[in-house]
């Protein structure tokens, strides 16, 4: 009899590889009815695929002493839909953002302005960053709903 290897293997496999040799942490958002919001993501909107919560404290842990309010505002810039530019230079501006950091300005004790780059990812040390494998993650799209197995 022939093995047959279903798409939930495949994607088991590739969450478990993920956990085992990278530490990624699971996320399983999987509901039977595509606009249930109780999916474990915490997102007010289906439309939306950041999980603002952990990017908030992903910010706070790796910016100790930046204001969180000017966080809150180079999260929202980071965050903010593109629509009126092409994919490809959303994307530019995006990668740009991540890899460099957001630039901010806010006053200091001393009431100087402060100059700085709020970051969402420690390239230098890779133990200060949280990787999460989301699963069964309901998107609506322009039309319908999409599910992607692992984001």
């Amino acid at each position: 009899m022939a093995s047959f290897i279903s798409e939930d293997n495949i994607e088991q496999a590739i969450i478990q590889k993920l956990v085992k040799d990278y530490d990624y942490q699971t996320l399983n958002c999987y509901t039977t009815v595509p606009d249930d919001l109780n999916d474990g993501s915490h997102r007010t909107d289906k439309r939306e695929v950041v999980l603002h919560d952990r990017l908030k404290a992903a910010a706070v842990r790796l910016n100790p002493g930046i204001p969180e309010d000017i966080l809150d505002r180079a999260l929202a810039e980071l965050t903010q839909r593109r629509y009126a530019m092409s994919p490809a230079l959303a994307n530019r501006e995006v990668d740009r953002l991540i890899r460099e950091g957001i630039p901010v300005e806010y006053p200091n004790a001393d009431g100087k302005t402060e100059h700085a780059r709020v970051r969402v990812i420690d390239f230098n040390a890779r133990e200060r960053n949280e990787f999460l494998a989301v699963s069964q993650l309901w998107i609506r799209g322009e039309f319908r709903y999409r599910r992607p197995d692992v984001l």
